[in-house]
């Protein structure tokens, strides 16, 4: 019999911290699937959103610039340098050219994904992530969501009739109102086994102790 532990992230797709996280947590569940007695566990990972800068262009702004305006130049100038060291720790290739754009359009691919599977809904945020902070990608574009989404299988057809109509978005909408209502201001957070709230890019091992607290006994 399998053991399912349920986990909701929520992201949002130009955060850096949620894509470290991503990568923790993975670390943590194959260790987890790893150890003696666990092969029959199996993760179930569901996203919703969150927008960091809900008010910013589809059009995008340069990157450093839009850094340098909310946290100051200083600060990026530390901020940069740490961040690729820790990225690179967990296989991330930070790059910081490109623009930021409003990333309303990529939850909503990524909700889209969800209604197909999960690991097509993986697979994308997976792109998204890396068209963002590693190819200096804008995920505000698109053309560049129907190309992430058709390299994931899905149809560029049915993909540009979702950006050029309101599907999906009073779903999206809701869902990040519902993630407001819940007193979550920050991103990454992680709900595990519907009980257990955990908040910020956590090493493996801090994972791996919430699934041991939770996992069903066989």
């Amino acid at each position: 019999m399998t053991r399912v532990i349920p986990i909701s992230v929520v992201t949002d797709t130009i955060c850096p911290w949620c894509y470290i996280g991503k990568k923790r947590l993975e670390t943590a569940m194959t260790n987890f699937k790893q150890r003696p007695g666990n092969s029959d566990v199996e993760f179930e990972i569901s996203y919703e959103p969150y927008q960091l800068s809900p008010d910013s262009s589809k059009e995008g702004v340069n990157k450093i610039e839009a850094y340098e305006k909310k946290m100051g130049k200083d600060r990026v100038e530390k901020m940069i340098p740490y961040m690729k060291q820790v990225g690179q720790s967990v296989g991330i290739q930070f790059s910081y050219g490109g623009l930021i754009g409003n990333t309303f359009d990529s939850h909503r691919l990524v909700r889209y994904a969800g209604l197909q599977s999960q690991s097509v809904q993986n697979d994308i945020v997976n792109k998204l992530y890396r068209a963002y902070f590693e190819e200096e990608k804008n995920i505000a574009d698109v053309d560049l969501l129907v190309e992430i989404g058709v390299s994931s299988g899905l149809d560029a057809t049915q993909l540009r009739d979702l950006f050029a109509s309101e599907s999906l978005v009073k779903e999206t909408q809701n869902a990040l109102g519902k993630v407001k209502s819940k007193g979550i201001t920050g991103v990454p957070h992680f709900t595990i086994g519907e009980t257990v709230e955990v908040s910020g890019g956590q090493e493996p091992q801090v994972f791996e102790a919430y699934f041991d607290s939770i996992l069903p006994q066989k």
